[in-house]
């Protein structure tokens, strides 16, 4: 289902709405005049405003992510099939950005975890084949001269639980960990879904957890003013929707920047222009905490990769520079 062609579709319904007494008789006109590919653009549109109806059935069309949020916005829009062309309107323009930004984060993250990924993967085929085929060798051969190994090598082959082992197999862990979780952005960008609350804990991306969770919340927000919610309704309905934002139950503003400034316009009778402008501004923000994501994961990971790669050429010919002096 294209949001361009329910954007259109919509749109000729409000037409038809000033020419017609009730819904039925706009979707009637507008039926009549369509062809078949809008007809069913007609249909799953007329879908979208009876769902959001009370005791109606759903669907799996409007079941289905990002329209359920759809749904969920034109029910509580006072009325549902005068506002639809704005809500659209507004979706498209949001979804262009969520669009945008899972290229981004796919196009910035891919390029390093997969060239990173192969250097790791190489260094542990590599590295399991000399500690099987070639250490017990060396090992033997020092043992037979009453010495022991170098330490390094000791260090980076002494067995499951040394250092070395254990540094590769953590920025194994966090590069795996990376890959999933720009992965699971961006598949909920796309499902206009919030992150889990536990994430924004999580060091080195919970700032970009946070910075998402919040852009979708004033994204949200801005989708019910569209449809015709006042604006201070529209913020509590968005936190309370999937528990994010800087509003506690009550719809009290929490002790942040953002809430605060929202608190004051409202006092002023300028919600709504501030709400845009934080809107606006959540979303350079998400997009600022992804880049800076990004630098420091990409710092890390290399930092570690390096130093095991490193490590393990250093650890595997120690052994023969200083089998001279053990002679």
């Amino acid at each position: 289902m294209s949001t361009d062609a329910l954007a259109s579709a919509a749109r000729q319904l409000s037409y038809a709405l000033q020419q017609s007494p009730n819904l039925d008789e706009a979707f009637r006109k507008l039926y009549t005049a369509a062809d078949e590919r809008r007809r069913a653009t007609l249909a799953q549109l007329e879908g979208l405003l009876r769902c959001a109806q009370p005791e109606a059935v759903e669907s799996a069309v409007v079941r289905s992510y990002p329209y359920s949020t759809l749904r969920w916005v034109l029910s509580r829009a006072p009325t549902p099939e005068r506002s639809a062309a704005t809500v659209f309107q507004e979706f498209r323009r949001q979804e262009s950005f969520s669009a945008g930004s899972a290229a981004v984060a796919w196009s910035e993250f891919a390029g390093f975890l997969t060239y990173l990924g192969a250097v790791l993967a190489i260094l542990i085929v590599v590295a399991t084949m000399y500690a099987t085929f070639i250490l017990p060798q060396f090992r033997s051969l020092y043992r037979g001269l009453g010495s022991e190994l170098p330490r390094l090598t000791q260090f980076a082959f002494g067995g499951r639980g040394s250092v070395f082992t254990v540094l590769l197999l953590a920025s194994l862990l966090l590069l795996t960990f990376l890959a999933w979780f720009i992965y699971a952005l961006r598949r909920r960008l796309r499902r206009y879904t919030p992150m889990p609350p536990r994430f924004q804990k999580v060091p080195l991306v919970g700032s970009v957890a946070r910075a998402y969770n919040q852009y979708l919340w004033l994204s949200c927000a801005r989708l019910l003013t569209a449809g015709g919610v006042p604006a201070t309704d529209a913020l509590r309905l968005a936190a309370q929707r999937w528990n994010i934002g800087d509003l506690d139950e009550q719809g009290r503003g929490l002790e942040t920047p953002v809430a605060s400034d929202l608190v004051i316009s409202a006092r002023l009778g300028k919600l709504e222009e501030e709400l845009q402008f934080q809107q606006e501004a959540a979303a350079e923000a998400f997009l600022t905490a992804l880049a800076r994501c990004r630098r420091r994961a990409r710092v890390i990971l290399t930092i570690c990769t390096y130093f095991l790669v490193a490590t393990f050429v250093s650890a595997m010919y120690l052994p023969i520079f200083s089998l001279g002096s053990n002679i």
